[in-house]
C-alpha cells in the first residue's frame, strides 16, 4: 500500500525563482510585487494574531466584545 498522493503528478506547483529571473523586466517586477504585498499580508496577519492572542491573556480586551 502507498500513501495517498505518491505517484501523481501535481496539478498546481508554484515556479521558483529561477524561472522568475528569466522573465522580462515588467513581468518579473509584477510577479516580485506581488510575491511582496502576500508576505505583508502574512506579516501583519501575524501581528495582529500576536496582539488579539496578548490581549486576551493580560484580560485587555474581550474578543467577544467586538463581535
Amino acid at each position: 500500500m502507498s500513501a495517498p498522493g505518491i505517484g501523481k503528478e501535481n496539478h498546481f506547483a508554484l515556479p521558483d525563482l529561477a524561472s522568475v529571473a528569466q522573465l522580462p523586466k515588467p513581468v518579473r517586477a509584477l510577479v516580485y510585487l506581488v510575491m511582496l504585498s502576500v508576505l505583508t499580508v502574512a506579516a501583519l496577519s501575524a501581528l495582529l494574531a500576536t496582539v488579539v492572542v496578548i490581549g486576551q491573556l493580560t484580560g485587555a480586551f474581550s474578543i467577544a466584545a467586538f463581535m
